[in-house]
């Protein structure tokens, strides 16, 4: 009984569903980079996109202005947590 009991709340703790694609992460990056950024959609470029830990990070760069970074989206909510930005 109690072997049933554990194998019932590891599969329930081990099942976290993602609110948040991959796709809705770099949507998110992209609006965010469209508004801080003052640019057009074309301009940025996602390079990748990754998940880790709870999070997607998501690297851009916007070659015209030679900026590149990264941004950490929470994959439950789509809060931005972390961004590093530089210039070349």
């Amino acid at each position: 009984m109690l072997l049933v009991l554990l194998l019932l709340v590891l599969a329930a703790c081990g099942n976290s569903d993602l609110k948040i694609t991959q796709v809705e992460a770099e949507s998110i990056v992209l609006q965010h980079l469209i508004k801080d950024r003052n640019k057009d959609k074309d301009q940025i470029r996602i390079k990748s996109v990754s998940k880790s830990f709870g999070k997607y990070i998501v690297e851009w760069e916007i070659d015209e202005s030679c900026e590149f970074g990264n941004i950490q989206v929470d994959d439950q909510n789509g809060e931005l947590l972390k961004a590093e930005e530089s210039n070349c």
